[in-house]
């Protein structure tokens, strides 16, 4: 495992958080969304999220570099299965950091501020990787879809042990 450090967004760092979801993005959805909705974003729009939203969100450096990035809600949007449940909105690592346990920690340590029994995610069909990532963590689909822009989202749920 990696030497890893984490960290909430603040001002001083929503351009690490930027950097980290746009170049995650690209790694991760190439092929698996069309080329406009890729080519459509910037780093400067993901930035400007964090430094006015910066509550829920961390980040994760290993070196002094930024690696990986999470952002979650203390309760799942409406349209979640179990509304009761916080969720995990965002989830990213940069493909050089992967398989080095920073996604496992950047859940981890998102997921221990909230009393929910339980975390909510959406993961893109055709993402094995994640899917396999979320699936090893201990998520599980619980059958619903998103459809939106042509793409289908899965609905997973972890139960939180206390």
């Amino acid at each position: 495992m990696a030497d890893i450090m984490i960290a909430p967004v603040s001002a001083d760092n929503a351009a690490d958080f930027g950097s980290v979801i746009y170049r995650s993005w690209g790694e991760t959805y190439r092929g698996l969304m069309p080329g406009e909705i890729l080519d459509g974003r910037s780093a400067d729009r993901w930035t400007d999220r964090a430094r006015q939203s910066p509550e829920n969100k961390l980040l994760a450096y290993v070196g002094g570099k930024a690696a990986g990035a999470i952002g979650t809600l203390p309760q799942a949007r409406d349209f979640c299965t179990h509304k009761d449940s916080c969720e995990i909105v965002s989830l990213y690592v940069l493909k050089k950091y992967q398989r080095m346990g920073i996604g496992s920690t950047l859940i981890s340590e998102a997921l221990k501020s909230f009393g929910s029994r339980c975390a909510t995610l959406f993961v893109l069909k055709g993402n094995d990787n994640a899917i396999a990532f979320y699936k090893k963590m201990g998520f599980e689909f619980t059958g619903k879809t998103l459809q939106d822009n042509g793409l289908t989202e899965f609905e997973m749920i972890k139960n939180i042990p206390r």
